[in-house]
């Protein structure tokens, strides 16, 4: 008797991993570059910060003294904006996705079949119709104009022959690269 599996399901790929914070950050910062939202709230953020700096320059243009306040709130603005929103948005949802201990995952025609100690989900091509690379991972993003969910899978839990160019050749027949 043939194993159904393999006859029904056909090419398949399947990965073992624990996720990191920086699967997480590669993961946050693909979505946030693929989600128009995202850019809008980093353009507008860079406008402030534009604003600031302005708002010194002009008096040190005039020959008098710059407006440091500006500088400063300029400054700590692309530091919390920049550098730690990121790295605490990573380490919240590094802390909520590793509690459920090692992830084992497959890939076919049909979606993406996600476990854990937590449970299982599966993922049909059309909940998940977008896919960015990042250097780590493969991201799963949702359809919706904020692709409000995603899915990390990382590189190095990709299991058997082929590894990650079979896995991209699958992600490329069934949904788009963002």
């Amino acid at each position: 008797m043939e194993d159904r599996a393999e006859t029904t399901v056909g090419e398949h790929v399947e990965l073992e991993y624990q996720l990191t914070r920086e699967d997480m950050r590669q993961a946050l910062k693909a979505r946030a570059k693929a989600s128009g939202r995202a850019r809008r709230m980093r353009g507008f953020a860079l406008v402030g910060v534009a604003a600031f700096v302005g708002a010194s320059a002009v008096p040190l243009a005039k020959g008098e003294a710059p407006d440091t306040q500006s500088l400063v709130i300029a400054g700590l603005v692309v530091v919390v904006l920049f550098v730690l929103q990121p790295w605490l948005m990573a380490r919240q949802f590094h802390k909520l996705a590793s509690r459920n201990g090692a992830y084992r995952t497959r890939v076919d025609d049909s979606g993406a079949l996600v476990g854990n100690t937590g449970g299982s989900t599966q993922l049909n091509w059309t909940a998940a119709p977008h896919y960015a690379e990042t250097a780590d991972t493969f991201v799963l993003l949702s359809g919706d104009e904020n692709l409000s969910c995603l899915t990390v899978l990382p590189k190095r839990g990709v299991q058997g022959p082929g590894g990650v160019d079979a896995f991209r050749t699958l992600l490329d027949r069934h949904i788009r690269r963002l």
